[in-house]
C-alpha cells in the first residue's frame, strides 16, 4: 500500500492514513538513516542542468560516429567551457543558503537525539551534486563529517573511511559515547576531488576552479559560447546539433586552440561525471562512482534501514535501479521520497508500483515540496 502524505501550510504533516504518521516517527527514531539529495538541494546557488545532457549525449555520438570531423571534438570543448563557466564558476566563493542549513540541521537532530544505543549516531547522505554546499554546511554547524579523505598533509580519497566510527572519551572516567557524525558520499564526484595520477585527492573547491582556467585566458569571452547558450534553451535535436558543428568548425584557429586547451585542463583536473549517458572515460572515476554504489546498495540493504529522498529526479538510472531493487528486495526497508508537486508523484509511481514501503510526500492541490516545506514537515513528523 502506498502511503501518500500532505503538507499542510504550517509545515504539519496531513496524514492520508491511520498509523502513516506513526510509523514515520517510528522510523525517524530507530532506523539506519539515509538520504538522498538531488539538484533541488543546491538550486539556489547552482543551475539547473535543463537541457546539456541531451547536448552532451549527441556531441559524443557523432564524435564516435564522425571520428575524422575534428569539429565534433572542438563542439565538445564548447560544451564544457560553457557548462564549467554556467554551473561550476559561479561556485567560487559560494557559501550554503538558511534553508541548506535548516535541513542539515534537522537531519542531525533525527539521529543526536535518539541516541547511539537504538543505531549508529550516524547518518549517511547520498547526493549526485559535486557542489561543496553540503560539507560547508556541515561545517557552519560544527557537525563531525567525513568526505571519505584520510591524511592531512595530502588527503586521498579512500572509500573505506565511511565505514568507520568516531568516540569521545572523558578524560578522567573511561567512559566513551559515539560522536554523531555525517557520511558525505558523492557518486558523481565532487569539486573538492582532483586527479592526481591514479588517485582522487583533495582539493579546495576555489583552488580547482582556477586550476581549470590556469592558461585560458579569454574564454569567458568568446561570441560562440553566448550563441552556444541560446540552443542550449531546447532540447538537442538533428538541426540544432548541425548549427553545433557549424558553430564550431567556424571559430579561428586561435578561438579553437584556446578551447581545446581549456578542454585538456578540465580533463586533467575536474573529477566529476559529466552530464552524459556515457559517463566515465577512464577507470579513476568509474572506480569510484561503483564504490559508492555498492556502499548506497549495502545500506539499503540493512535491517530497519530509511531513505530520505530530496529533489532527486530519478535520472541517475544506476541509482535509480539500485533503489527499486532494494525496495523489492529488503521488505524492512523504507523509501520515503519527497515530490515537489503531485505529478512528480505520477511520474515516480511506475518505478515503485505495488511497492508498500514506498512513501510519497507530495503537497496539497497546486502546492510544492520545496525545501522548506520538506524540512518543517520532517521536524513535526519527529514531534507528532
Amino acid at each position: 500500500m502506498d502511503l501518500t502524505f500532505s503538507f499542510n501550510k504550517d509545515g504539519s504533516l496531513k496524514d492520508s492514513g491511520d498509523s502513516g504518521l506513526k510509523t514515520l516517527r517510528n522510523a525517524l527514531a530507530s532506523a539506519h538513516v539515509n538520504v538522498l539529495l538531488g539538484s533541488a538541494f543546491s538550486q539556489e546557488r547552482v543551475p539547473t542542468l535543463g537541457h546539456r545532457e541531451s547536448w552532451f549525449c549527441a556531441t559524443e555520438r557523432m564524435m564516435r560516429e564522425e571520428s575524422n570531423d575534428d569539429a565534433w571534438a572542438t563542439a565538445l570543448a564548447l560544451l564544457k567551457a560553457e557548462y564549467f563557466l554556467s554551473i561550476m564558476a559561479p561556485l567560487r566563493g559560494a557559501r550554503p543558503t538558511e534553508g541548506q542549513v535548516r535541513l542539515v540541521e534537522t537531519l542531525v537532530h533525527l539521529v543526536r537525539d535518539r541516541g547511539a544505543a537504538v543505531a549508529p549516531s550516524r547518518l549517511n547522505v547520498f547526493t549526485t551534486n559535486y557542489d561543496p554546499l553540503l560539507e560547508l554546511t556541515l561545517e557552519e554547524l560544527r557537525v563531525p563529517f567525513n568526505d571519505g579523505f584520510v591524511g592531512s598533509d595530502s588527503p586521498v580519497f579512500d572509500p573505506s573511511a565511511f565505514s568507520r566510527l568516531q568516540y569521545e572519551q572523558s578524560l578522567f572516567m573511561e567512559y566513551s559515547t559515539q560522536v554523531t557524525t555525517v557520511n558525505v558520499m558523492k557518486p558523481h564526484g565532487s569539486l573538492t576531488w582532483r586527479r592526481d595520477g591514479d588517485r582522487v585527492v583533495y582539493s579546495r573547491p576555489d583552488d580547482t576552479l582556477r586550476a581549470c582556467l590556469e592558461g585560458c585566458d579569454g574564454l569567458g569571452g568568446l561570441d560562440a559560447l553566448k550563441t552556444l547558450a541560446g540552443l542550449l534553451d531546447s532540447e538537442c535535436d538533428d538541426a540544432g546539433l548541425q548549427e553545433l558543428h557549424d558553430l564550431a568548425a567556424w571559430l579561428t584557429a586561435d578561438e579553437e586552440s584556446l578551447l581545446r586547451r581549456f578542454a585538456r585542463r578540465y580533463d586533467s583536473t575536474l573529477c566529476v561525471v559529466n552530464p552524459s549517458k556515457r559517463k566515465f572515460e577512464e577507470t579513476l572515476l568509474e572506480r569510484s562512482y561503483y564504490d559508492l554504489l555498492r556502499i548506497y546498495a549495502n545500506e539499503l540493504d540493512r535491517n530497519n534501514a530509511l531513505l530520505l529522498a530530496f529533489g532527486f529526479s530519478s535520472a541517475d538510472e544506476h541509482i535509480r535501479e539500485l533503489t527499486v531493487r532494494a525496495a523489492h528486495s529488503n521488505p524492512r526497508l523504507i523509501v520515503a521520497v519527497s515530490c515537489y508537486s503531485k505529478e512528480s508523484r505520477t511520474a515516480l509511481e511506475p518505478y515503485f508500483r505495488g511497492l508498500d514501503n514506498v512513501w510519497y510526500m507530495v503537497p496539497d492541490e497546486g502546492g510544492h515540496v520545496d525545501l522548506d516545506a520538506f524540512t518543517r514537515g520532517l521536524s513535526w513528523a519527529t514531534r507528532c
